[in-house]
């Protein structure tokens, strides 16, 4: 049986699944859901995750949320194309990688995704500030590291690469849809001032399978 998918457009952490699954080239049965329907919150999904969050995996009776678990299930259940690797020292680079972006990346991303996303920008200028100082800090770290590696963590596309690119990809998005007020958030435009990470994002989306990833409400 191909593995369920509950999935909602336009959620990072769901993207990471979508791309985890296409990567391995496994199939599975998308189930997309509406947040604006609170289709995530009905007594189906509560049951599969209480806290009524996406993404979900289904494997038969087996249900796992929180992406990157997701991850963690999926490579041990299919252990070709790794994506935590295959030796202690690689897995061990791969999981630092993993924490360090989403204890310091992650969270200042979602700091100024979320208040554009819900256009709540007005309530939010000086966190928004503060977070994009943030990220410009660690983007200049990944862009220093991917002017001599083509991925995070490895010579090939990991689990690190899964996590951080569909957020970042989000904060694309979100630069694209904030009209031209304040805050000013040009030191995180990424083709302007990160090639390096720019090549990464090209090389991303180069992988097969990759069109099907992409958020559906996002292609307008």
């Amino acid at each position: 049986m191909a593995y369920e998918i509950y999935w909602g457009a336009g959620s990072p952490y769901s993207w990471r699944v979508l791309l985890a699954l296409e990567v391995k080239g496994l199939e599975y049965e998308s189930r997309l859901l509406e947040f604006s329907k609170n289709e995530h919150q009905s007594a189906e999904m509560l049951a599969m995750n209480p806290r009524g969050q996406l993404p979900v995996l289904r494997d038969d009776d087996v249900s796992v949320y929180e992406s990157i678990a997701i991850l963690a299930y999926l490579d041990h259940n299919h252990p070709d194309t790794p994506l935590f690797a295959t030796t202690a020292q690689e897995t061990a680079f791969i999981w630092q990688r993993i924490l360090e972006l989403e204890n310091y990346l992650c969270p200042s991303l979602m700091e100024i995704i979320r208040p554009i996303f819900f256009d709540d920008i007005a309530d939010n200028i000086d966190a928004i500030e503060k977070a994009a100082k943030y990220v410009q800090a660690e983007f200049n770290s990944l862009e220093a590291f991917l002017q001599n590696n083509d991925y995070l963590a490895s010579d090939s596309l990991t689990a690190a690469d899964i996590v951080a690119f569909p957020l970042v990809q989000a904060l694309s998005r979100a630069l694209q849809l904030k009209a031209a007020a304040p805050p000013d958030l040009d030191i995180i435009v990424i083709d302007k001032h990160y090639p390096a990470i720019a090549q990464w994002i090209t090389r991303i989306e180069a992988i097969p399978g990759y069109a099907a990833t992409y958020p559906p409400n996002w292609n307008n």
